[in-house]
């Protein structure tokens, strides 16, 4: 039973859970907007999706991953051409991308369905072979993150994108790419971010960058994503009251919780703090609870990544062992990037924190990736070959 093996999973996700639920619960807007029935019936919807990704086996599910990834990419595509060509209003733009699908009452935000989509599929194309192993074999898994990638980077949405990154280089590691091979699309990567930042021309027609060819290319960076960038390095009184508001409000707020916190569902600071409920939850649990609040929902998720790495790491069958890792990877990258937005540390990038952040698209989706590693982790089937990959294991 998934309970007696995967206790630490279940664990760590009904304690976030519960966290996330009582702070979103108490968290009345001054203009009097309430999401917390709303935000239960989404767990509710999360809890039994993990039962149905659990109860059937993770190999019948792998079946349909492709199925899946095309569904959830058809999705991505339709909200970019919906929204910036078609202008439907069934994508509306929501502070200045179109991100979601909205039907009636219901939202769905493909993007995090895609992420799931993605794992299942990439696991599924390593899982036999060893052509990823050379320079040319690594196009088809970099094609797999790369379309996903740029339909969301075409919403725009940076965050999101930004995490199909760790989970690919995780999972081409695990499966036994070469690591010089990884250092060198990695080293090739960092180098073309200036090249990113420069290119293109401003809404006024002034180019980012005299160098030659750079103007006529795309602007790849939103004029958005490039202030969030530059509002972090600046402390005027104009960026505070603007672009910086955010961020400094949420830092306000965490830092005045003190300790112990000033008691659940109490956060006078944090109720002014915009997207409060979503990509700035973090502050709001460090005012409820303090410090110590803020250090048990790391230690939960630190729990929760070491049970996902260990029920990987006893895992022999290479797709099961694959999900898992992609799944750690994908919850890690998203996690860590909305506490370091909370904290200061990096720029706002919308990315909502794990079975916390108020969003019924991201609940369910991580709902299901923590029903693939109990499914997993209570279904390892015996193996009679040797073992397709071992981590860390060097691959001539």
């Amino acid at each position: 039973m998934a309970i007696g093996t995967n206790w630490p999973v279940l664990l760590a996700v009904a304690l976030l859970s519960i966290i996330g639920l009582v702070t979103v619960w108490y968290d009345v807007k001054p203009d009097g907007t309430w999401d917390g029935s709303r935000h239960l019936a989404y767990i509710v919807c999360g809890i039994v999706c993990m039962t149905l990704f659990q109860g059937v086996n993770y190999q019948l599910i792998g079946r349909y991953a492709w199925g899946f990834y095309v569904v959830a990419l058809a999705l991505v595509v339709f909200t970019v051409i919906g929204g910036h060509l078609l202008h439907l209003t069934l994508v509306p733009n929501r502070n200045g991308a179109y991100k979601w699908i909205v039907i009636g009452p219901a939202s769905l935000e493909p993007a995090e369905l895609m992420k799931v989509g993605f794992i299942m599929v990439l696991a599924r194309y390593l899982r036999f072979r060893s052509n990823y192993r050379t320079f040319a074999g690594l196009l088809a898994p970099f094609a797999l993150a790369l379309v996903p990638v740029v339909m969301i980077l075409g919403q725009p949405d940076l965050g999101t994108s930004f995490c199909f990154i760790p989970a690919l280089f995780a999972m081409l590691f695990v499966a036994g790419a070469k690591i010089n091979h990884l250092l060198t699309i990695l080293a090739v990567g960092v180098v073309l971010l200036p090249v990113a930042w420069m290119s293109g021309k401003d809404k006024s027609g002034h180019a980012h960058s005299s160098l030659p060819i750079l103007p006529h290319l795309p602007e790849l960076i939103s004029p958005h994503q490039r202030q969030c960038v530059l509002d972090i390095w600046n402390d005027d009184p104009h960026t505070m009251q603007h672009g910086g508001y955010q961020q400094l409000w949420a830092k306000t707020a965490f830092g005045s919780g003190g300790i112990l916190g000033k008691g659940h569902g109490k956060m006078p600071v944090g109720r002014h703090v915009p997207e409060s409920d979503n990509d700035m939850i973090y502050a709001l649990i460090g005012e409820q609870f303090g410090f110590f609040g803020a250090v048990v929902v790391l230690i939960a998720y630190l729990t929760l990544f070491a049970a996902g790495t260990e029920i990987a790491a006893r895992t022999r069958e290479p797709f099961g062992r694959l999900v898992a890792l992609g799944v750690v990877a994908m919850l890690a990258a998203q996690t860590f990037s909305n506490l370091m937005v909370a904290t200061g540390l990096m720029p706002v990038t919308g990315v909502p924190l794990p079975f916390i952040s108020t969003g019924g698209s991201s609940i369910i989706a991580s709902f299901m990736s923590a029903g693939l590693l109990l499914n997993i982790g209570q279904n390892r089937p015996i193996v009679m070959a040797n073992d397709a990959f071992e981590f860390g294991k060097k691959v001539e």
